[in-house]
């Protein structure tokens, strides 16, 4: 829903009206669907919300997750401002070596259509961030999953996507 997105662009991240108007959308498709799944790492933080046995969940919490089970420096690539603050509660637990960082110019090129600018932006600070030693690095936004597959299977970035769309076929 980029009106959401937009929105929370607009006013500088996820605000208390966003997140409950948001919460009470997702309460009404829940009787409707297995699951719901936020995709967005901006709004994801709605999900906290819900208990367990609701079926929502945040893509880039599995993310999350899956880069925290890596042992030694790793490294979260965001494209959006607007998600840092989210991006950074999630990523950066205690005792985790994550380091969160903002791609410079990768969401205006989005934004602006420049898709291949966008692509070879995070391209370059995934290249980057092995290069100054991280032994995985997570694209923390799905708009970014695409670029994965520009990397040797040895050093393919994480994304969520996958991660989800497997809890979500967990949960039949």
């Amino acid at each position: 829903m980029p009106a959401l997105l937009a929105e929370a662009e607009r006013s500088g991240g996820m605000t208390a009206a966003l997140r409950l108007r948001i919460a009470q959308m997702i309460k009404a498709l829940l009787p409707q669907f297995d699951a719901v799944l936020i995709t967005c790492s901006t709004l994801g933080p709605v999900a906290d919300e819900f208990s367990v046995q609701d079926r929502v969940m945040r893509t880039d919490g599995m993310l999350a997750e899956a880069l925290q089970d890596q042992s030694g420096s790793t490294v979260a690539l965001c494209a959006a401002e607007s998600t840092l603050a989210a991006t950074r509660a999630l990523f950066c637990q205690p005792g985790s070596q994550v380091n969160v960082a903002l791609v410079e110019g990768a969401w205006a090129a989005f934004k602006a259509g420049d898709t291949a600018g966008y692509f070879a932006l995070i391209r370059a600070a995934a290249e980057q961030a092995y290069q100054q030693g991280a032994v995985a690095v997570a694209l923390a936004q799905s708009s970014m999953t695409p670029v994965a597959q520009q990397f040797p299977d040895m050093q393919r970035p994480l994304t969520g996507p996958h991660l989800a769309l497997q809890a979500c076929y967990d949960l039949r």
